[in-house]
């Protein structure tokens, strides 16, 4: 059964998610991804909408994420991001904890070399 898609117009391409996913196709290494609050926070009403979210929202993605570091075992975390290395501080006696700066609001470019460095990505013959 083919559903009918839920919006109308053409794709908007989100900018955070953009950078992130060209990053990931130059790695090499299995990755698992997953966001402080995994789902998308907004305005009551208004999908379209983004939001910071709230301390519940936050533990509830905490409480999941631990359970998927002790399911995973991984060798580290890569935090994007301040709330990212927040969450993922409670982790530090399990694995590294290397905190990136996120892509948003300028990072991006820092974001880039952060990633390039930690998984040894090479553009070109150079690092």
């Amino acid at each position: 059964m083919r559903h009918k898609r839920p919006t109308k117009g053409q794709p908007v391409p989100e900018r955070t998610a953009a950078a992130v996913w060209e990053m990931l196709s130059h790695i090499e290494s299995r990755v698992f991804l997953w966001n402080v609050f995994p789902l998308h926070p907004h305005k009551p009403g208004l999908p379209f909408t983004n939001r910071a979210h709230n301390a519940q929202e936050r533990a509830e993605g905490s409480a999941i994420l631990g359970k998927l570091v002790k399911l995973l075992n991984p060798k580290r975390i890569v935090a994007i991001g301040n709330d990212a290395e927040l969450a993922a501080s409670g982790f530090s006696d399990t694995c590294e904890i290397i905190k990136v700066r996120h892509p948003s609001y300028g990072g991006q470019t820092d974001f880039s070399r952060k990633i390039t460095e930690i998984y040894s990505i090479k553009f070109g013959g150079l690092i």
